[in-house]
């Protein structure tokens, strides 16, 4: 809308009184499009409409009936396991202490150590020792990876019954994947975090490693 004053009001005929302002309607300009094809493409998708089957009389479903002799044939490969799907068990590599006293030596030397583990076919199951008396805001768990590193994973443990053994227990559980790659093994190091540092217990530098093993036949 423009708004025009007393001074343009005497070039026209239907003027209204001095000091008014009168508001006059103008049309916005319509440009023509750059190609006439698109014009034309444009004209005719916004003419399509929706119909459907029903409104037309048609059947909203199609059903096929097979004979005996047309029964579909499912290919062998489809029955035959998925190359890559772990049917192995995860078992360690390492040798685990034999007895609870075994522990106290590396848990004196190292804050914390490894004291139990127990391997199934869905996940990893764990006891830690660690030394965290006196201390506040402890975390104690076990850092993982099935990727030889690439990638990893903290799993936070929490605390059991400790009485009658050096320092706290922690139990932790570590969820295996479905299938690993060919070769791959899980890594995993426990540690314990407190406002004196952080201490790991990494099986001496080489990390705690479960490797794949065919279950046993029985």
């Amino acid at each position: 809308k423009s708004i025009f004053f007393n001074a343009r009001r005497q070039e026209r005929g239907d003027m209204t009184s001095d000091g008014d302002v009168f508001l006059q309607e103008r049309r916005r300009a319509r440009s023509l499009p750059a190609y006439p094809e698109q014009a034309a493409l444009f004209e005719r998708i916004s003419r399509k409409r929706v119909q459907f089957a029903d409104a037309l009389g048609l059947s909203l479903a199609s059903v096929k009936h097979f004979s005996i002799g047309e029964e579909p044939r499912v290919p062998a490969a489809a029955s035959t396991p998925r190359q890559g799907l772990r049917s192995e068990r995860l078992a360690p590599a390492f040798s685990a202490p034999a007895a609870p006293g075994d522990v106290e030596p590396r848990l004196q030397r190292l804050r914390v150590a490894l004291e139990k583990i127990a391997v199934t076919r869905l996940d990893v199951r764990g006891v830690i020792r660690a030394l965290t008396t006196g201390c506040r805001g402890t975390d104690v768990g076990v850092r993982y990876t099935f990727d030889d590193w690439l990638s990893f994973v903290d799993a936070q443990a929490v605390p059991v019954e400790s009485e009658g053994a050096a320092g706290e227990r922690f139990a932790f559980v570590v969820y295996t994947p479905p299938f690993l790659e060919p070769g791959a093994s899980a890594h995993f190091a426990v540690y314990s975090r407190t406002e004196h540092g952080d201490f790991w217990d990494n099986n001496d530098g080489r990390n705690y490693t479960l490797t794949p093993r065919c279950p046993e036949s029985s």
